[in-house]
């Protein structure tokens, strides 16, 4: 018998361990289940994602009496959950894609769909739909699910290439909003539909106006990817959202179902408060429509139509200058057309409406480092990884910045954590690996300037990338 299949072996009997020791009861069935993450893991995942969920969508929509309002609807489906005890936060998050999430500690609607809701007890159906995830452990369970598999592909490297397959073992990290992309199977929407009508119930609202409430997501839906000028397929985004959600039609008789079974309950007056949700959302819903001019603009923006989409936010900005955002996509719109001065004037502006807002701040990071001004570029990107610690593009100019400034040392995390995620980016691997050159680090080096060849080859840097591994390669084999 050889090392490879004592190796294989134990691996094998660390997943058996694992698969008879790693049960937890369900808190909403009572039901022993397979799990490999805590509950304070759960707290600790969403924690991490929070930053990533926050800035990825569009950031924090600013209305403290409409998130105070909403948080206490929000804060009463929590309280009458299965495990109340676990922190939780609200969020309005500012972008007009139509969708709501929960995380454990992180529960958000984005302005898009909140805008087009009728009444309070549909964002309660929503929410507690959200929610009944969270109580019901399902993220959990899909996270679990992903260890276990990848601990069975560890298991089939050590099979084929010996102690190398330990590499295929992978941590589960801060996943950010990838989190929410994770596919909920058939029997958990159900679940947590069946929770969030239950909550309802509990606290006095219709529960049929959770039927409702899947009839505006639909609408809703359909209505943002007609102003975008697509259908839903042709969204690759919309498409994998609502990959994550089972087709309203199948739904909507089951829920039927769900509230036909329900206890005895009563309505607190009309159990929709129209008229109290109309009024505190009256004004979202009219900023909201202003957001569609940005909409156009930044769809313009993305596809290189400057002046087209200058004009649309010009528009919007006239209708309400009080939107971060708005001046933050001109400060982008200068920055493409080289005007630093009136760029960095868009992102001041954006960053004197909302402190903190960290796309401007990375806005400024960017003017700073186009202008040569490699201090305060450092000092801007370093800002902006405090508010978002896994926004790569801060990574890469903070890298850069420490490149420019001959700081090879400091720079080389930085650069090294973007080319993680952004591998065929044409420059970084050149950039990494003069840093490492520099540093006396010649294997990796070599690595980095190798890579450099494979993906851009003819720029400047390949071209010193391959007049560096022509001295380089012949010293290593010397040694």
């Amino acid at each position: 018998m050889n090392s490879h299949f004592f190796i294989l072996m134990k691996r094998f009997y660390v997943i058996i361990f694992i698969l008879l020791f790693s049960c937890a009861v369900n808190p909403v069935s009572g039901e022993k289940e397979f799990m490999l993450v805590s509950e304070d893991q759960e707290v600790t995942i969403g924690k991490e994602a929070a930053p990533s969920l926050k800035w990825e969508y569009g950031g924090p929509y600013e209305d403290r009496a409409l998130q105070a309002y909403l948080a206490s609807i929000v804060k009463e489906l929590w309280k009458h959950s299965e495990r109340p005890n676990l922190p939780v936060t609200f969020h309005i998050q500012n972008t007009s894609v139509p969708n709501a999430f929960a995380l454990p500690g992180y529960v958000a609607i984005t302005r898009g769909l909140l805008s087009e809701m009728e009444n309070e007890a549909q964002f309660a159906a929503v929410m507690g739909h959200e929610i009944g995830h969270v109580m019901a452990r399902h993220t959990a369970k899909r996270i679990s699910r992903m260890q276990m598999q990848q601990l069975g592909i560890a298991i089939g490297a050590v099979a084929l290439e010996g102690q190398k397959g330990g590499d295929a073992l992978l941590a589960i990290g801060a996943m950010g909003s990838s989190l929410l992309l994770l596919k909920y199977d058939r029997d958990q929407e159900i679940q947590a539909d069946r929770l969030g009508v239950k909550y309802m119930a509990v606290l006095g609202y219709e529960p049929h106006e959770a039927l409702s409430a899947h009839e505006v997501l639909e609408k809703s839906v359909d209505n943002y990817v007609k102003r975008m000028g697509k259908s839903r397929d042709e969204d690759t985004f919309i498409s994998a959202l609502l990959s994550t959600h089972p087709r309203a039609e199948v739904r909507l008789g089951e829920i039927q179902d769900m509230i036909n079974q329900l206890p005895p309950y009563s309505l607190k007056q009309d159990g929709k408060f129209a008229k109290r949700f109309q009024t505190e959302t009256r004004n979202i819903d009219e900023i909201n429509k202003i957001y569609h001019i940005y909409d156009k603009a930044e769809q313009d923006y993305r596809e290189k139509k400057y002046s087209e989409a200058e004009k649309s936010l010009q528009e919007a900005i006239t209708r309400d200058s009080s939107q971060a955002p708005f001046h933050n996509l001109k400060g982008f719109i200068k920055l493409q057309q080289k005007n630093y001065e009136e760029a960095d004037k868009a992102f001041a502006r954006a960053l004197q409406i909302h402190t903190g807002y960290q796309p401007s701040i990375y806005g400024r990071g960017l003017v700073n480092l186009y202008k040569g001004n490699y201090e305060k570029a450092a000092l801007e990107f370093k800002k902006s990884l405090d508010e978002f610690p896994g926004h790569a593009q801060s990574h890469y100019g903070l890298g850069k910045s420490y490149y420019q400034m001959n700081q090879y040392t400091d720079a080389i995390p930085y650069l090294a954590n973007f080319a993680e995620v952004a591998p065929e980016h044409p420059e970084i691997h050149g950039l990494l690996g003069i840093c490492l050159d520099k540093t006396n680090d010649s294997p990796a080096a070599v690595r980095e300037y190798k890579n450099q060849l494979q993906v851009a080859p003819d720029t400047e840097l390949g071209q010193y990338a391959k007049s560096r591994l022509e001295v380089l390669e012949p010293a290593q084999k010397v040694k």
